[in-house]
C-alpha cells in the first residue's frame, strides 16, 4: 500500500488526473480519494489558540523560511 498527498485545483468539469509516481505497478488497484478542501488561511483561533500563541509559532516557522523556499525544496512535497 502506498500513501500520496497531491495537492490541486479542480477545476470546473471536475475531472482530475493524478500523475503516478514512476514505481507504481500497472495493475489492479484500489484507489480512495479524499477531498479536503484548502483554505486561503487557517483559522487558528477557531481551533483554539491563542493570539500569542499564534505569534510565537510564526516566530519560530519563520527561522527557517528561507530554507524552506529554496529552489529544489518543492522534490520534497512528494514524499
Amino acid at each position: 500500500m502506498k500513501t500520496l498527498t497531491i495537492r490541486t485545483t479542480i477545476g470546473a468539469n471536475r475531472q482530475l488526473t493524478i500523475p503516478l509516481p514512476e514505481d507504481v505497478q500497472p495493475g489492479p488497484a484500489e484507489v480512495v480519494v479524499i477531498l479536503n478542501p484548502l483554505a486561503e488561511q487557517l483559522d487558528l483561533k477557531a481551533r483554539g489558540w491563542t493570539e500569542s500563541e499564534v505569534a510565537e509559532t510564526q516566530a519560530r516557522l519563520r527561522s527557517f523560511e528561507v530554507d524552506w523556499e529554496a529552489p529544489g525544496m518543492e522534490a520534497y512535497d512528494a514524499l
